[in-house]
C-alpha cells in the first residue's frame, strides 16, 4: 500500500482496495482459503483477524463486502493482500524482526516509526500498563526484555512485541517480530502499516 503524500493517502488506499477486491472475486476461493488458512462456506470467507472473525462475502461479479462493515479501510486491504499472498520463500518457522526481512532496509525506518517506536514512547516507563493492555488483547506473555508478549495477527501470521523499559543511560525500545512466513503473504509496506495496528491496539486497550 503506497501511500505517497498524506492528502493522496484516502484516495490511495481506495485505489489498493479496488485492485484487490477484484483480484479476489477473479480468483480461485478454494485454493486461496487452502493455501491463507481461511474458511469458505460458499462464496463467503471467514478469517482471524487479531482475534476476531472477519467475513468477506465474494459477489459472482464484483467488489467485496465486509463483515463487520465498520472495519477500516486499511485493515480489510492488509486482509484482502494476505489472502491473495502467493510467494512460496523458504521459512524456518522462526521469529524475526522486519529489518532481516528481504529487502526491508527499504521501508525500515516508516516501519519503525509507525510501530516499535510508538510502543516505546507510551510504555517505555510504564512496564505494568503495558503489560496491562497486552493481557486486556488477551495476548499470551512471553520471557523477552523486561516484558513481552505472543499474539495470533492472521491465520497463518504471528506476532511477538518485546518491551526494554528505559533507563538512566538508556531509552526505551520496543520490537516487533514476526514470524517469517509474513514474507509469503504481505508486502513489505503492509508490514509496517500492521505495526502501526499493533501499536494502535496496545494504546487504545490500556483504558479497556
Amino acid at each position: 500500500m503506497n501511500q505517497g503524500k498524506p492528502g493522496g493517502m484516502k484516495a490511495a488506499y481506495e485505489i489498493a482496495y479496488k485492485k484487490a477486491s477484484a483480484e479476489i472475486a477473479a480468483s480461485g476461493l478454494e485454493e486461496l482459503c487452502e493455501r491463507s488458512g481461511a474458511a469458505l462456506n460458499g462464496r463467503t470467507i471467514r478469517v482471524s483477524f487479531f482475534g476476531t472473525l472477519i467475513e468477506i462475502l465474494i459477489p459472482e461479479k464484483e467488489g467485496v463486502a465486509f463483515h463487520p462493515a465498520e472495519l477500516p479501510l486499511a485493515e480489510r486491504i492488509l486482509i484482502l493482500h494476505y489472502l491473495l499472498g502467493r510467494e512460496t520463500r523458504p521459512a524456518r518457522g522462526s521469529m524475526v524482526a522486519f529489518k532481516n526481512l528481504p529487502g526491508a532496509s527499504f521501508y525500515d525506518p516508516t516501519y519503525q516509526k509507525r510501530g516499535p517506536k510508538r510502543i516505546a514512547r507510551r510504555f517505555g516507563q510504564r512496564v505494568e500498563e503495558f503489560r496491562k493492555a497486552c493481557r486486556n488483547l488477551n495476548w499470551q506473555e512471553a520471557e523477552l526484555g523486561d516484558a513481552s508478549f505472543r499474539f495470533d495477527i492472521l491465520p497463518k501470521i504471528q506476532g511477538l512485541v518485546v518491551l526494554h523499559a528505559g533507563d538512566e543511560e538508556f531509552p526505551p525500545e520496543a520490537t516487533i517480530l514476526f514470524n517469517d512466513e509474513i514474507v509469503n503473504f504481505l508486502p513489505l509496506e503492509d508490514v509496517a502499516v500492521l505495526a502501526g495496528l499493533i501499536a494502535t491496539r496496545l494504546s487504545k486497550s490500556i483504558n479497556i
